[in-house]
């Protein structure tokens, strides 16, 4: 009986063991939810796919939520969220980390040995809120004017324009109409004002005193200029001919087909280009700026890579984080989508500087004058009232003036009721 007795506990002592030694080989499983899809996700599994092969005591499963971005709110709402998330969008950013939604990286940063310089000026500015950092780019995108190098031939334009004079002078030599005075041709229409702002001298945000600067005087100059197109290309006649045209990423798109001279856009435009137009004789200039502008200003944006505060492995997920947004996974996911890296060492590198286009676009996402979302908890609210004023001073003939001046109403109650809330 003694002797039946050692054997069971020997066979017990064996059984545990086992199973000891076989939990410590269990990977950590955490979920990732992206905000990409197709061509793009299916890169984006590949990198997690290499990761989990690298990485035996983590497994990452990832989950597109294209089109279902309410679920990424209902998630956060109801504290049963993802471990890593890149379906947040940078202007959501600051409002998730005001609400404590977010987990704080500056720790995980410093013992990783990250520092800021390794991202552009603009990228790491729009990454925090507050004096701490919330989030990481994996990818940005460059803002610049493409143009038909053909139509400026013909239309007699020998030098890219540099200044907002310059390039209303360029619009109107490259717009052309037919008998009836019917367009068949113009030469560019601004759009954008959250951009242009900058470009003119303005900003939206005084991020030092925390007030509201939507009528600041250089924004009240841009609308003023963008109005102006509607005035003298009259705005009807434009959305006219605007209606006839295709799809802007695709083979009738305008610019493809000649209907437009330039086309305020990005470095993605030269996939497009290459499918849909490959014997159109382009090039690009960046946006050029008025007596008192910003040389080279663009606005970034996109969508940031967090770990929300509900995580229960972030360890773990600061391990995948720090890997998919780090610089061999950003460039082969940039380079596979054809995007501009957030990292300088990467952008600068030759891999993208050989490509002119690449190179031109990296040094516009590295400038001073690149502005991220401000660091503020209303900006998407924000920008939906700066496109509302857009609208009725373009499209409506309203004075540009007062329509900002509703919109700095508009926003210092909604940054008071935002602060409130907490």
């Amino acid at each position: 009986m003694r002797y039946s007795r050692y054997i069971l506990l020997f066979f017990i002592l064996v059984a545990l063991s086992g199973c000891s030694g076989h939990q410590g080989k269990m990977p950590v499983e955490i979920t990732y939810w992206t905000g990409w899809s197709g061509h793009e996700f299916e890169i984006q599994k590949g990198l997690v796919d290499r990761f989990n092969a690298g990485h035996k005591n983590i497994h990452v499963k990832i989950l597109s939520v294209f089109g279902s971005y309410q679920k990424v709110t209902i998630a956060f709402a109801g504290g049963d969220t993802p471990d890593v998330l890149s379906a947040v969008w940078a202007e959501q950013l600051a409002g998730y980390a005001m609400r404590g939604a977010l987990t704080p990286l500056d720790s995980y940063l410093a013992a990783s040995k990250r520092k800021p310089d390794e991202w552009s000026p603009g990228i790491w500015n729009m990454l925090q809120y507050k004096g701490h950092t919330y989030g990481m780019a994996a990818t940005t995108n460059a803002t610049f004017i493409a143009y038909n190098k053909q139509i400026f031939r013909e239309a007699g334009i020998t030098r890219l324009p540099q200044t907002i004079a310059e390039l209303d002078d360029a619009a109107a030599k490259c717009t052309k109409y037919d008998a009836n005075h019917r367009f068949i041709r113009y030469g560019f229409r601004p759009s954008g004002l959250a951009s242009w702002a900058y470009v003119f001298g303005g900003k939206w945000y005084d991020q030092k005193t925390g007030k509201i600067t939507a009528n600041d005087p250089h924004n009240v100059q841009a609308l003023q200029w963008m109005a102006s197109y509607a005035k003298k290309y009259d705005i009807r006649k434009m959305q006219g001919f605007e209606s006839t045209f295709g799809s802007a990423e695709s083979v009738s798109g305008p610019f493809f087909v000649g209907k437009i001279g330039m086309w305020q856009c990005g470095e993605w435009v030269e996939q497009f280009t290459k499918r849909y137009a490959k014997d159109l004789d382009w090039g690009y200039f960046p946006l050029p700026y008025p007596p008192g502008g910003r040389p080279k200003s663009m606005t970034l944006g996109g969508s940031v890579f967090v770990i929300p505060s509900d995580c229960k492995n972030k360890k773990e997920a600061w391990e995948f984080l720090n890997w998919i947004c780090g610089p061999e996974a950003v460039s082969d996911f940039c380079k596979g989508i054809g995007n501009v890296p957030p990292l300088r060492a990467v952008a600068g590198s030759p891999r993208f500087t050989k490509s002119p286009l690449f190179a031109f676009a990296g040094n516009l996402v590295s400038s001073e004058n690149a502005f991220g979302p401000p660091q503020m908890p209303v900006w998407r609210t924000y920008m939906d009232q700066i496109v509302r004023a857009e609208d009725f001073a373009v499209l409506g003939g309203r004075d540009p003036k007062k329509m900002l001046d509703d919109v700095q109403k508009i926003m210092e109650q909604e940054m008071t009721d935002a602060t409130e809330v907490l």
